[in-house]
């Protein structure tokens, strides 16, 4: 049986190589973009079965309108018709309620919060996927 392959959308690089090890690990496997410009390239060019998302996604210049949000809701509709899973990474952010409303509002899975806790992952996404 093949892999699940995920796509992990991170931009802070320590995280983004715990989640891929972690998932690798656990035999998936992983791609990973660290801007939305490349997550969206690959979700256009390769399938994935789940995708994991830095919601607070830094936007690479000021002309640059993709922000975790626009990448979440981009995704919904490039899988319209056979919606993937997404699970939202979440930072302290100062307002982690209004950001977990706004991502359930997109349709995620479900929220994580950094530090990320790898058995919390491992089965949050086998969740997911099942």
């Amino acid at each position: 049986m093949q892999p699940k392959k995920i796509l992990v959308v991170e931009d802070d690089k320590v995280v983004q190589k715990v989640i891929a090890d972690t998932l690798k690990a656990a035999g998936y496997e992983v791609l990973t973009a660290h801007n939305a410009a490349t997550a969206v390239k690959l979700a256009r060019e390769q399938e994935s079965d789940l995708v994991t998302l830095d919601i607070e996604l830094a936007k690479d210049s000021p002309d640059d309108n993709w922000d975790g949000f626009s990448v979440a809701g981009w995704l919904r509709r490039l899988h319209e018709g056979k919606p993937k899973p997404i699970i939202v990474v979440i930072s302290g952010s100062r307002q982690p309620e209004k950001i977990i409303e706004q991502a359930a509002d997109l349709g995620v899975y479900t929220c994580l919060s950094k530090p990320i806790d790898k058995k919390q992952l491992l089965d949050t996404v086998a969740g997911a996927l099942k």
